[in-house]
């Protein structure tokens, strides 16, 4: 009868893992833009300042793409990641460093500080 209990109490709470975490995350950030292309990225930062970033969708539902003004004015774009890593769901962009939130991921990818870097709204 414990057990029953407990299976119940378990089933009633809500679990969301932490990789559907880390799509929520990526898809409710201010800098979402959903389905568009990398050309269509690139005509939306053409003309902002350096390190103005927008994230979209990738090939797949744990790909998404990180478009961003690099120092020079150029348009460059970085495939971000959601993997398993060491038995935890990480975010990644290529063979770096993984890390626990995208609010960690961006600055390091674009090589600024958090503070530089700014969302395309």
């Amino acid at each position: 009868m414990l057990k029953f209990k407990q299976a119940r109490w378990r089933f009633k709470t809500p679990f969301t893992s932490k990789k559907l975490h880390l799509v929520k995350e990526i898809k409710n950030h201010p800098s979402w833009k959903g389905d568009v292309s990398l050309c269509e990225a690139a005509a939306l930062l053409r003309d902002h300042s350096p390190f103005t970033y927008v994230l979209s969708s990738g090939m797949d539902h744990n790909h998404f793409f990180l478009s961003y003004v690099d120092f020079n004015h150029v348009v460059k774009h970085k495939n971000v990641r959601i993997i398993l890593d060491k038995g935890q769901w990480m975010v990644k962009n290529g063979t770096g460093v993984s890390y626990d939130e995208v609010a960690t991921l961006i600055p390091n990818c674009l090589h600024c500080s958090a503070n530089v870097c700014k969302p395309l709204i």
